[in-house]
């Protein structure tokens, strides 16, 4: 059964969309991303969420076959119709990471927001990215590191990305998110 689950959503930055959450599971040795933002740019995979629902899964499918980050494309699928495949998954992977374009009832929802002049906290806590345009305050919430040019391009070829950046990411699961 999945340790934690996290649902999250990434304001004012497709790639960022894209990135934050690939890069929030591999905090973690073995954890699975879950697409479940239609109109976020997509991952690459030819098996999607939709296919589990529509075909239902298999069962190398439902639990990890190695380490690392695995990504499940979304093809359109809402929470609501994903609801019996995400609780089959939630069964066998140690952390699920979730990418929403809205809050997801049952889940905790940590908002990905890049720190630029003029992005307003409204005192809910976040995870801050930091960009290096200004000198902001960020609001609560943990601050990581941006993801940098090569993170994106490994997301974006189906790879997972790594380096020191990536150690910064990993506050996002300490902090108490509601």
């Amino acid at each position: 059964m999945a340790e934690m689950a996290l649902a999250v959503h990434t304001r004012h930055d497709d790639v960022l969309g894209l990135v934050a959450p690939v890069l929030i599971a591999g905090a973690h040795p073995t954890a699975l991303v879950v697409d479940l933002d239609p109109e976020g740019i997509s991952y690459p995979g030819r098996r999607t969420l939709a296919h589990l629902i529509e075909d239902g899964p298999t069962l190398g499918e439902l639990r990890p076959a190695r380490s690392g980050v695995a990504v499940l494309p979304g093809g359109g699928a809402s929470a609501e119709a994903a609801r019996p495949v995400l609780a089959a998954l939630l069964e066998s992977w140690p952390q699920v990471v979730l990418r929403v374009r809205e809050r997801v009832p049952g889940f905790p929802l940590a908002e990905v927001t890049p720190l630029l002049p003029g992005v307003e906290d409204a005192g809910r806590p976040r995870v801050w990215v930091k960009t290096g345009v200004g000198r902001m305050e960020p609001g609560p919430g943990p601050v990581v590191e941006g993801p940098g040019r090569a993170a994106a391009a490994a997301v974006l070829a189906g790879r997972s990305p790594g380096g020191g950046r990536l150690r910064s990411w990993r506050r996002v699961w300490e902090w108490p998110w509601e």
